[in-house]
């Protein structure tokens, strides 16, 4: 039997937050009940448009609000720390959509403040949750391709060129390792552990920043290769590889969606799992977040608070300075 509803509020009502909201729906006991935007008819247009019977003009109000078991924070990158600590010091369980922060210290303070709280904080790496990534991962974990010998994935996108765009401003934590670098890097990190050596080239904006990155390296423990790329220039195949000496894990493109995964090996028939879902796909971390808080739980033990202190430490190595 399906527990009580989890009353969810959204702080920052924009792109990534309207997939979260159109997801939420097909969550176990996930309920948007509240939004709150600095522009209070943003805020009540989107309540009304995904049936939220609560919107604010404040983030404090929402968070003061005493409505909600959980809070997802979708503002721009740079917001993060502050906008995660005022629902942390209120005790309020917090969802903060990836990367964590801009910086590896900014994520070390949010997850002490987190301990600090006794409050739960999930970085929102939403492909980590998705069930054609966790197949993945079992598939490796049962020695289904032998040893692990190398891995590659790649995502990239052209994005509208605006230096006024969070994706552009290094005032909103532009570039493009900070923005989708954390994707590949957490395949890398889940199969192979944190500790890797990376080295990285690829392509400078005239203000500094990069927009496309190419970055390989090998794992410290075993020695297995890696390589992956980022872009906002163009769109590359997006697609992800686990290779071993006994078969590889192949998705379909698009990897870090809700795709397909198989599972093949030379002169036997693939084995095929199906990882398509509706909405786009966050109503599993929504139902990682509910689980862990309902567990008295401050981390998720499948994306932890030293898998985002690893990966926000790898972004830092793999950035064009």
């Amino acid at each position: 039997m399906d527990k009580e509803e989890f009353r969810w509020g959204i702080l920052g009502p924009g792109r990534i937050a309207r997939k979260f909201a159109t997801s939420l729906p097909y969550s176990k006991n996930g309920k948007l009940v509240a939004v709150a935007s600095t522009n209070g008819e943003r805020a009540a247009s989107f309540a009304a448009e995904f049936g939220a019977s609560h919107h604010f003009d404040s983030y404090e109000a929402l968070a003061d609000s005493g409505l909600l078991d959980a809070i997802y924070i979708a503002t721009p990158h740079s917001f993060h720390r502050r906008d995660a600590a005022m629902c942390l010091q209120k005790k309020i369980p917090v969802l903060c959509e990836k990367p964590l922060s801009t910086n590896p210290e900014d994520s070390a303070f949010m997850i002490s403040l987190a301990k600090q709280n006794n409050t739960f904080l999930l970085e929102g790496l939403w492909t980590c949750f998705l069930p054609s990534f966790r197949k993945a991962l079992q598939w490796v974990k049962e020695g289904r391709i032998g040893e692990l010998l190398n891995l590659e994935a790649d995502f990239g996108h052209k994005a509208a060129f605006d230096l006024q765009h969070r994706h552009f401003n290094p005032e909103l934590g532009g570039g493009v390792m900070k923005d989708i670098g954390i994707y590949p890097l957490a395949l890398f990190m889940k199969v192979l552990g944190h500790e890797l050596e990376i080295q990285s080239t690829g392509i400078r904006l005239e203000n500094g920043l990069d927009a496309q990155v190419v970055f390989q390296g090998k794992s410290k423990n075993g020695g297995q290769t890696f390589q992956g790329m980022v872009s906002f220039l163009g769109a590359g195949p997006s697609e992800a590889c686990i290779t071993g000496t006994g078969g590889r894990i192949r998705f379909a493109p698009q990897w870090f969606r809700p795709v397909d995964v198989w599972l093949e090996k030379e002169g036997c028939e693939a084995e095929h799992f199906s990882g398509k879902a509706d909405g786009f796909g966050f109503q599993f971390e929504a139902d990682e977040v509910e689980h862990c808080v309902r567990a008295g739980l401050l981390e998720s033990p499948h994306w932890t608070h030293e898998d985002s202190l690893a990966a926000a430490r790898l972004i830092a190595k793999a950035e064009l300075f």
